[in-house]
Formats: C-alpha cells, structure tokens, sequence
C-alpha cells in the first residue's frame, strides 16, 4: 500500500518507472521463458532416457511424445536438441 502522506511522482520520474517495468517484463518474457524452455526440454529428455533405460523403444517414445525418431534418437544419446 502506497504512504499517503509521500509526495506524488514527478512525471519524469514515473515515466521512466514505467519504461523500467516494461523492459522488465520484455526480459521476462524473453530470456526467462527461454530459460525456463530449455530446462523443460532437459527434463522431458531425461525422462525420456529413463524410460528407454527401462525398456520403452525409441519408436514408441517418439509416437507418444510426437517427436521424430531421429529427434528422440538425438535426445537419447544425450546430444542437445534443437528446441
């Protein structure tokens, strides 16, 4: 809650908070999300793995997530994937 007895924002000052919040939330949408994505990514291909080390085959792997065997293939020996 806002101190009702501090003085309002310059409009300079305000303008430049808003510029501020929304590059804040430009990054967060960016660099976070990507961030986020990629841990994702690295922990559905790990599941992934624990699964084919339990048996799955990598053709019933790739049907069910809806990759492409080669993708799976990739995620399964444990190379980057590009996602």
């Amino acid at each position: 809650m806002a101190n009702p007895t501090a003085p309002a924002p310059r409009p300079l000052t305000l303008w430049t908070g808003r510029l501020l919040l929304h590059w804040a939330r430009l990054l967060q949408r960016t660099i976070a999300s990507r961030d986020r994505r990629r841990a994702a990514v690295a922990r559905r291909n790990a599941a992934m793995r624990a699964a084919h080390g339990r048996g799955v085959d990598r053709d019933t792997i790739a049907r069910v997530i809806g990759l492409s065997p080669a993708h799976v293939g990739q995620a399964l020996r444990g190379e980057p994937t590009p996602e």
